[in-house]
C-alpha cells in the first residue's frame, strides 16, 4: 500500500536555501534573479546549446546539399538530450556534423548507440581515436602493397628491390597483426574507456617461446618448451564500430 509524500513548501524553501550558496558558485549570481530557480537556468542552458548545435546542422546541411530524410525518435530524442550538455565548441560540431550524417538520404548511419557514444567521449578521446584510423590506412596500404609485391614473386618477376620491399612490407604487417597501435597523449583510463565502449580493442599479450634442452641421461635428451608473456602493455586497433562512429560525427566530405 502506497502513501502520498505530504510535502510543505517552507521543506523546499529551506532545502534551497542551504544549498544556495554552493549552486550560485556552480551557476553564477542570476540564481538570484525573481522566478530563476536553478531547473530554470538548467534549462535555458540546455536549450540555448541544442539551438545552437540545431543551426549549425541546418548550416552544414545547407552547405552539403544533403537530401534531408527523417531521424527516427529513438534517436533524435537522445541525440538532442546529450548534445544540450556539451559546451565544447569542437564537440558541438560533432553533434550538429552527426546530426547532418543521420539525416542524409544517401547514408545508411541511423543507429541510436552514436549519440550515447559521443555523449561518452571527450574531445581528446575523439581526437586520438581518429589518429588510430590514419594508422589503420597506413596499415592497410602496406598490405595491400604486400599482396602486390608478393603477386610479383609468384610470377617470377622478383629481383633485389622487389624482395627487400616485401620483407619489409612483411615486416610492418606482422607487427601490426601482433602488436597493434599506441599514440600519445591517451591516459590508460582513456584506453579503458574506449575499449568499454567498443571502440578500440587491445590485442593479447605476446607470448614468448623459450627451448631448453634438458638433459635425461648420457643417450636421451628432451626439449622441454617455456611460454613467457611479456611485460609490456599490447597495443591497440580501431574497431569497425569506431571507424563507423567516426563517419558518423565529421563532416561530410564533397564531391570532387
Amino acid at each position: 500500500m502506497t502513501k502520498d509524500l505530504n510535502i510543505k513548501s517552507s521543506t523546499i524553501e529551506k532545502g534551497l536555501e542551504l544549498i544556495k550558496d554552493f549552486v550560485e558558485k556552480l551557476l553564477g549570481p542570476t540564481i538570484d534573479e525573481v522566478g530563476l530557480l536553478m531547473s530554470d537556468k538548467i534549462k535555458y542552458f540546455r536549450f540555448k546549446n541544442q539551438v545552437k548545435i540545431l543551426s549549425k546542422a541546418k548550416e552544414s546541411v545547407k552547405d552539403k546539399g544533403i537530401d534531408i530524410k527523417e531521424i527516427p525518435t529513438k534517436i533524435l530524442v537522445p541525440l538532442l538530450e546529450n548534445s544540450s550538455l556539451e559546451e565544447n565548441e569542437e564537440m558541438q560540431n560533432k553533434w550538429a556534423f552527426m546530426i547532418g550524417n543521420l539525416a542524409d538520404s544517401k547514408q545508411n548511419l541511423q543507429n541510436q548507440v552514436f549519440p550515447y557514444l559521443l555523449s561518452h567521449i571527450s574531445l581528446n578521446e575523439f581526437e586520438k581515436l581518429s589518429e588510430f584510423v590514419q594508422q589503420e590506412r597506413a596499415y592497410l596500404e602496406d598490405h595491400i602493397k604486400l599482396l602486390e609485391q608478393f603477386q610479383k614473386i609468384l610470377r617470377d618477376e622478383d629481383d633485389n628491390s622487389t624482395n627487400n620491399e616485401y620483407d619489409t612490407l612483411r615486416k610492418n604487417v606482422d607487427n601490426v597483426q601482433q602488436v597493434g597501435f599506441k599514440v600519445d597523449g591517451l591516459e590508460g583510463f582513456e584506453y579503458s574507456n574506449l575499449q568499454r565502449l567498443g571502440l578500440l580493442k587491445q590485442l593479447p599479450k605476446k607470448i614468448q617461446i623459450e627451448e631448453v634442452e634438458v638433459e635425461i641421461n648420457e643417450n636421451i635428451k628432451d626439449h622441454s618448451i617455456e611460454a613467457l608473456y611479456t611485460i609490456d602493455d599490447s597495443g591497440y586497433r580501431i574497431t569497425p564500430l569506431g571507424i563507423k562512429f567516426l563517419s558518423a560525427c565529421n563532416e561530410k566530405k564533397t564531391n570532387g
